[in-house]
């Protein structure tokens, strides 16, 4: 089973892996996000290993069509999204709770949970995220403890 969080924002928006790992750290995250890929054109697995255990996410970016950005709802400069692609280990939930919000922070995008339907702003997803880590991310996908 696996669970996805969407990050939806301008590409001019988008910050370069070593600055996107710098202020995943700046927010307090124990994720230390590999910094040596094209945010574009990389897919697949991206290493992000919590308190230097072994951890990550599948990463999927992609540009986004305007009708999609207006059926979402969202801003008319969205046009690109990032997914991320949790698996089974519970380490990945941290791994990708803490990207995607910061990502979704410092560009200025929305962070989509599209299991429970529900969207956060760039002002809200880093203290949403923080909140899930420290519960344990108590959803039906599992649950875990740092």
């Amino acid at each position: 089973m696996s669970y996805n969080l969407n990050v939806y924002l301008s590409r001019r928006n988008m910050p370069t892996p070593s600055a996107w790992r710098a202020a995943i750290i700046a927010a307090g995250f124990p994720v230390e996000l590999d910094s040596e890929f094209d945010v574009e054109t990389s897919s697949g697995f991206r290493p992000a290993p919590v308190r230097g255990q072994m951890s990550g996410f599948e990463y999927y970016a992609s540009p986004m069509a305007a009708e999609l950005a207006q059926k979402l709802r969202l801003d008319a400069s969205i046009n690109f999204m990032v997914v991320f692609a949790i698996g089974s280990r519970p380490l990945e939930i941290v791994s990708a709770l803490s990207a995607a919000s910061v990502l979704a922070s410092v560009s200025g995008g929305v962070l989509v949970d599209p299991q429970e339907g529900k969207s956060f702003s760039a002002s809200e997803a880093i203290a949403w995220a923080q909140t899930q880590i420290a519960q344990g991310w108590t959803r039906s996908y599992g649950t875990f403890r740092l």
